[in-house]
């Protein structure tokens, strides 16, 4: 009989060497079938104006499928599964899918809400859903009942796009992913949310291991679909670990390990506003690219610095709530 620990390290060792060993298949499943970002290829928005790309090279964005299938398997291969999990990963192939074929054809911004609900809502059928909102510091909590419903969907569908918005530079969204969910595990284990930590570990192993492809200058960019599946699985995993208590604390961390990526959001929503635009509108005005472009900084001194940030951002909970 294996003991939790045991059970953690090997589902963090094949989920990390997984990656390490798919990746360079999916790079080449990306070429042969052409689902690529090619930067010769120019996008226009309404206006007819050019939206420029920073990579030179035809890059494949398969690489969120190398994430979903590493990770996945070695949950299987590892963790008895259950409801919880059956539902999780339901959901996370069904927006996989649909954002697979968005990297290949190009679906319309109402399509991919439409599908991200979808996704969001499959768990709630299978009991993954918040129910309790407490407070941490006094240890109060409060049953919001069917609102927990609604909540659940936003929650998951925030962290998608969120994810999707700061997905801009080589290794950025991967890192910020990778370091939220390490936090996610250190919390879980001080709060006894055990097998939802051995979740959050394992991508995270998945995250560092595809920053050895990813990191500046990228050979393989997650895509919409690998975007969408971090975003989604942080989302999961928070409501999840959530389930045997209350889940203001853990709901916490992922918020605040996502700072960035949500304050981007919210900043490209002003800042498109302001111009008339769209808010699903893509353009240039994301605060990386205003950074590369106007300040002239570096793809890893950006990347490096959002990594900075986003660590004292989830270190500063812990040692609030923990010491």
């Amino acid at each position: 009989m294996s003991t939790p620990s045991f059970q953690c390290l090997l589902l963090l060792a094949i989920a990390t060497l997984l990656t390490l060993l798919l990746v360079p298949y999916f790079r080449k499943l990306g070429l042969r079938f052409n689902i690529v970002d090619n930067p010769q290829k120019k996008e226009k928005d309404k206006h007819g104006n050019c939206r420029e790309k920073l990579h030179k090279k035809i890059t494949p964005l398969t690489g969120g499928l190398a994430l979903f299938v590493s990770f996945w398997l070695a949950v299987f291969l590892t963790t008895p599964l259950n409801q919880q999990i059956f539902g999780i990963f339901l959901g996370s192939l069904f927006i996989v899918a649909v954002m697979a074929l968005d990297d290949k054809v190009d679906l319309k911004p109402g399509v991919k809400l439409i599908a991200q609900c979808i996704a969001a809502a499959i768990p709630i059928f299978f009991g993954v859903q918040i129910r309790y909102i407490s407070n941490p510091s006094t240890g109060m909590y409060f049953d919001i009942g069917f609102w927990g419903v609604l909540f659940s969907i936003i929650w998951s569908v925030a962290f998608m796009n969120a994810m999707n918005l700061i997905d801009g530079l080589d290794g950025l969204a991967t890192g910020i992913a990778g370091i939220a969910l390490l936090s996610m595990f250190v919390v879980g284990m001080l709060s006894g949310f055990v097998i939802p930590s051995f979740f959050a570990i394992a991508l995270a192993g998945c995250c560092f291991a595809f920053l050895r492809y990813n990191f500046y200058p990228a050979s393989i960019f997650l895509g919409d679909c690998g975007a969408h599946f971090l975003g989604y699985m942080i989302a999961a995993i928070s409501i999840w670990a959530g389930l045997k208590t209350t889940s203001g604390i853990v709901l916490l961390i992922a918020l605040v390990g996502f700072g960035i990526p949500i304050f981007d959001v919210i900043f490209s929503i002003i800042t498109r506003s302001r111009k008339g635009k769209k808010i699903y509108e893509a353009d240039l005005e994301n605060i990386h690219y205003q950074l590369h472009r106007k300040k002239g900084w570096g793809q890893r001194r950006i990347a490096l610095v959002f990594y900075a940030i986003t660590a004292l951002l989830c270190l500063i909970p812990i040692l609030l709530l923990y010491l």
